[in-house]
C-alpha cells in the first residue's frame, strides 16, 4: 500500500532541486572533488593501505585482516565527514600523508569512542577539529554493506566497493544539520545527483 502517494513525492523532489541550485548548498570546486576521488580510487588500488568500512555492529578503531591480506578498520561516517570538511576548505591530501597519519594513530576514524570500546582498538583518533558543526554528509548511492557476514567473509571487491562510496565525494552531499533527515528519503536524494 502506498502511504505517501505521487503529490507528496513530487513535492520532495522539488525541495531536492531546490536544494540542489540554492545559494545556500555550497558550491565545492570541481578540481578538488576530482582530486580527492582520485585519491580514493588510488587507496583502493593500493593494498598496503588498509580499507575503512562504515558498519555499526563493530567496535569502531578495530582491524580485521581479510584473507585476502587486507587490512580492514571499522569506522562510523568519520571519514565522509573527514573528507568532506577537506573540501569544504579547499585542502587535498596525498595517499602518502594519509599512510603516515594512519600509522601514527593521527587519522581521525571515529566521531567518539563508546565506552570500553577503545581497548584493543588498533586506531584511536576522534574526530575533534575536523568536524562539521553545521553540515551533514549524506550519501547518494546507498553505502550499507546489507550483510550479517563477518567482515573476514565479504569478497574484498565488496568491500572496495563500499569504500568507495562510502569516500567518494562524488557519492556526498552536504546538508545543513536542521534538514539532514532529507538526504535519507530517496526523491530528495535522486535530485542531488
Amino acid at each position: 500500500m502506498d502511504l505517501i502517494g505521487d503529490e507528496i513525492r513530487n513535492q520532495i523532489s522539488a525541495i531536492g532541486r531546490l536544494w540542489r541550485f540554492s545559494e545556500h548548498n555550497p558550491k565545492l570546486s570541481s578540481d578538488i572533488i576530482e582530486a580527492w576521488d582520485r585519491l580514493v580510487l588510488d587507496w583502493i588500488e593500493d593494498k598496503t593501505m588498509p580499507l575503512i568500512v562504515r558498519r555499526s555492529k563493530e567496535q569502531r578503531g578495530h582491524t580485521y585482516y581479510h584473507p585476502s591480506g587486507r587490512e580492514i578498520v571499522v569506522s562510523d561516517n568519520t571519514v565522509a565527514i573527514w573528507i568532506s570538511n577537506k573540501i569544504l576548505n579547499s585542502e587535498t591530501e596525498t595517499l602518502t600523508h594519509i599512510k603516515e597519519m594512519l600509522e601514527n594513530d593521527e587519522f581521525p576514524i571515529t566521531f567518539a569512542f563508546k565506552k570500553n570500546e577503545k581497548i584493543g582498538a588498533r586506531y584511536t583518533k576522534t574526530l575533534g577539529k575536523y568536524a562539521l558543526k553545521d553540515w551533514k554528509v549524506c550519501h547518494i548511492d546507498a553505502i550499507g554493506l546489507n550483510t550479517k557476514a563477518k567482515i573476514e567473509d565479504i569478497p574484498i571487491t565488496v568491500l572496495e566497493e563500499h569504500f568507495r562510496k562510502y569516500a567518494s565525494p562524488k557519492n556526498m552531499f552536504l546538508l545543513p544539520q536542521s534538514i539532514g533527515g532529507l538526504g535519507e528519503i530517496s526523491e530528495f536524494i535522486n535530485e542531488q545527483k
